[in-house]
């Protein structure tokens, strides 16, 4: 253990020059058990087991994974400390834009001193630091994919190809399908997240990409059970839903591609589901809509929520959706956005003020419903 000021610094030094090294997360947690002894485990964000030092430390996993959901309560992201038979157990976050990224537990037989406390937190902030250079190597990749994805998406198939060869992206051959995914903006990332990391896709040449916040675009070889993967991904994130084509050739991509945002515009908000595009019936009166007149009205009646929605951790406009997808039903909204219903009444009332609206006229609630669809994709 560090036992003056030289060798505290010279811990200090020796964690930065392992993260330097590119060693990564666990090179980092040796380094924390060979300094202030006992064990370690590194978990991601929703508790799985990353790494485990020494491996026999994998014994305490059970009882850790079921401290960690004291970290939701009131989005606290401090330390914890816990004591196990034996045991001090401190577990940190390692936290990255706001938001816990993985946990770091230390175990030994007696606490952390303030000195070994702020050795431990030196490692939490290299572990950060590693998942956000990581974040950044992974945003460049989906930017590239989200490059080729809409060359292919606008029928410049040829170019498309090409700027994949250059920036390695595959793209899938053949017959193919085209899905649009969505969210609320909030799960946006935990959709890309499972559509990426799907196993099902991952066995498959498939392009996957964001096109914004909570929503994604899907393109993938024709292939036995495509649509029930892309449906077990949509119950997997909390009001997903999608729409996905027929399977259909390269060159008939961009018709495909506007069928799949009309229906998608158009279905109803139903979690989970995913419409296809063939049917034309789960479109309705909207797919006629779809035209820069028609946009322009549903932009400019959304003006005042999207202002008040830009920069507020609230998603109004997701309320106003499930309110108006309930039927006005106070219970049944709050019950889906898992919120009290005195919260839903006060959000609604500033929706109401934003939108200079009566939301009790029957007449408003249909024009806000469908400025919702057409303003959603």
């Amino acid at each position: 253990m560090p036992a003056d000021v030289e060798a505290v610094a010279h811990a200090h030094r020796e964690l930065v020059r392992v993260a330097v090294a590119t060693h990564g997360t666990r090179g980092i947690a040796e380094r924390v058990v060979s300094t202030v002894g006992g064990w370690v485990l590194l978990l991601d964000e929703h508790g799985a087991l990353r790494a485990s030092v020494p491996a026999t430390a994998r014994a305490h996993l059970p009882r850790i994974q079921t401290e960690l959901s004291r970290f939701g309560a009131g989005n606290q992201l401090s330390a914890m400390t816990v004591s196990m038979p034996g045991e001090s157990v401190a577990i940190r976050p390692v936290v990255t834009a706001g938001r816990a990224r993985g946990f770091l537990a230390i175990g030994r037989g007696e606490p952390l001193d303030p000195i070994e406390r702020s050795l431990v937190d030196t490692a939490t902030y290299l572990m950060a630091e590693d998942l956000r250079r990581t974040d950044e190597s992974r945003q460049a990749v989906r930017n590239d994919r989200r490059a080729v994805l809409q060359l292919m998406l606008d029928g410049d198939t040829e170019r498309a190809r090409r700027t994949a060869s250059i920036l390695r992206v595959p793209v899938p051959d053949g017959p193919m399908r085209v899905a649009l995914l969505g969210v609320p903006r909030n799960h946006g990332p935990l959709l890309l997240e499972t559509a990426e990391e799907d196993q099902a896709l991952r066995r498959l040449v498939t392009l996957i990409a964001e096109l914004r916040a909570g929503r994604v675009a899907v393109l993938l070889p024709t292939a036995e059970g495509d649509t029930r993967t892309l449906e077990a991904i949509l119950r997997r994130v909390p009001h997903g839903r999608g729409a996905v084509s027929d399977s259909t050739e390269e060159a008939e991509l961009p018709a495909a591609w506007a069928r799949v945002r009309s229906v998608f515009q158009a279905a109803l908000d139903d979690p989970g589901r995913l419409y296809e595009a063939r049917d034309v019936r789960d479109a309705g009166l909207l797919r006629h809509l779809d035209g820069p007149d028609a946009r322009a009205w549903a932009e400019a009646t959304l003006a005042g929520l999207v202002s008040l929605d830009r920069g507020s951790k609230v998603d109004f406009l997701q309320t106003l959706r499930t309110f108006l997808a309930n039927n006005g039903r106070a219970d049944a909204s709050a019950s889906a956005l898992d919120i009290h219903r005195h919260t839903l009444r006060y959000r609604m009332t500033q929706i109401a003020g934003a939108l200079d609206r009566d939301l009790d006229d029957p007449t408003v609630r249909a024009e806000l419903w469908i400025a919702l669809q057409l303003g959603q994709d």
